[in-house]
């Protein structure tokens, strides 16, 4: 520990002499360390550039928030960009074989249309995330506080914000598809038709940026100079906006509540409603079948078509679940963030904030495996897809005779 007016503190007193006198330092901080001075003229410099509010600094930050923190994150992120990296490209891929499949010819319908335009919205989440995780694991200092860096990181936050929203559309519509085709089988026939789920796809992709404004409008990059370094250092934090307007809480309505919790919300109810219509219809089934079996064709064959129904819809219910699963767990945390302040944030959502990514990244990269282990007809696709039939040659020609080709 080494007194303030020891020799090897001029540096020091010379930057933080722009702040307060040497007699107040002396006065205040007797005995100040190297570490603690360093801290002190960070804070310092901050604050006189504007980049940190001393009044959002002081907010006390009450003590069962830090119960959050259980030293998890420290050893997790270590790994958490590695894990990143592996789960982003091979959820490429998978997104990639699912859009190849889904718009074969003999696979589209209105739910398959539904289900491309969610795998064009996870393949793009992934590839951007998969650079953003790249340079989480070769970062450095000197690139974390760069402007390009900064702009990266912005593009990252509002990219991964849009499409994130796309894919919350789409999973809701999904769900309500379903529900209209168990629950509401006469509507079913002109209500989800294939027009209609192209329509539905190209609106969820125009409205999340539209609904993502706010978020555009939170943050900015904010420039510090640092005077031991002798240069400028950028960052992203919260605009001007944001600190002195009713965005936050617009934001936090918006996007912790109406894009978060409330989609939780429906698709609870949603997929109650089709478990418990799937219910209903195998009871039914099943005292139909203890009356007497059908003897007609057609009656013979309605088995086999409500089996095939079944089994599509019990799939889809394992999408819809998954989804929220990985998505009810960030939406309480935004949820709690709003209302308990930056404190919370800091204490907790930071604290949990990658393994929420990894979530989000693992529901975007498995769908392909559970089209494949519960769909029969998306197995048989595939199969077709990496081993083609031989053409069937439907004009066997008669002996001796002769072909001609043109190039």
């Amino acid at each position: 520990m080494m007194s303030v007016g020891d020799e090897d503190w001029l540096p020091h007193m010379e930057d933080l002499e722009a702040y307060i006198s040497r007699e107040e330092l002396v006065s205040i901080f007797p005995n100040l360390t190297n570490e603690q001075a360093n801290y002190i003229l960070t804070v310092l410099s901050s604050i006189h550039n504007g980049t940190i509010n001393p009044q959002a600094s002081a907010e006390p930050v009450p003590p069962e928030h830090a119960s959050c923190n259980v030293g998890f994150r420290d050893s997790y992120k270590e790994i958490h960009g590695y894990l990143a990296v592996v789960i982003c490209v091979l959820g490429s891929i998978t997104n990639v074989l699912n859009m190849i499949i889904l718009t074969r010819r003999e696979m589209i319908n209105s739910t398959n249309t539904i289900l491309t335009g969610l795998a064009v919205a996870d393949f793009m989440l992934l590839v951007e995330y998969s650079s953003y995780a790249a340079s989480y694991i070769r970062g450095q200092e000197d690139m974390f506080d760069s402007y390009y860096h900064s702009v990266f990181i912005l593009f990252h936050a509002h990219f991964t914000q849009v499409t994130h929203t796309i894919a919350i559309c789409l999973t809701i519509t999904l769900a309500v598809w379903r529900y209209i085709a168990i629950c509401k089988p006469h509507l079913n026939l002109f209500l989800c038709t294939l027009p209609r789920a192209r329509m539905a796809v190209l609106v969820a992709y125009v409205i999340s940026p539209i609904l993502s404004v706010p978020n555009y409008l939170m943050y900015s990059i904010h420039q510090q100079y640092d005077k031991r370094r002798n240069e400028s250092l950028y960052h992203v934090d919260f605009s001007e906006r944001a600190k002195n307007g009713p965005l936050q809480t617009v934001h936090f309505w918006l996007y912790s509540v109406i894009i978060k919790i409330l989609p939780c919300i429906l698709l609870t109810i949603l997929i109650m409603l089709i478990i418990r219509a799937m219910y209903i219809a195998k009871r039914r089934k099943e005292n139909l079948i203890k009356m007497g079996t059908p003897s007609m064709e057609a009656d013979r064959k309605l088995p086999r078509m409500e089996k095939l129904t079944e089994k599509t819809t019990k799939m889809l219910l394992t999408v819809l679940l998954l989804f929220l699963v990985t998505e009810l767990p960030q939406g309480i945390l935004s949820l709690l963030s709003g209302i308990f302040g930056h404190a919370f944030f800091v204490q907790c959502y930071h604290h949990w904030g990658e393994v929420m990514d990894l979530l989000a990244l693992i529901n975007g990269a498995v769908n392909f495996f559970l089209y494949y282990i519960m769909s029969h007809q998306f197995r048989l696709t595939f199969r077709y897809f990496l081993h083609p039939p031989p053409p069937l040659n439907l004009s066997p020609r008669i002996p001796g005779e002769t072909v001609s080709t043109q190039l």
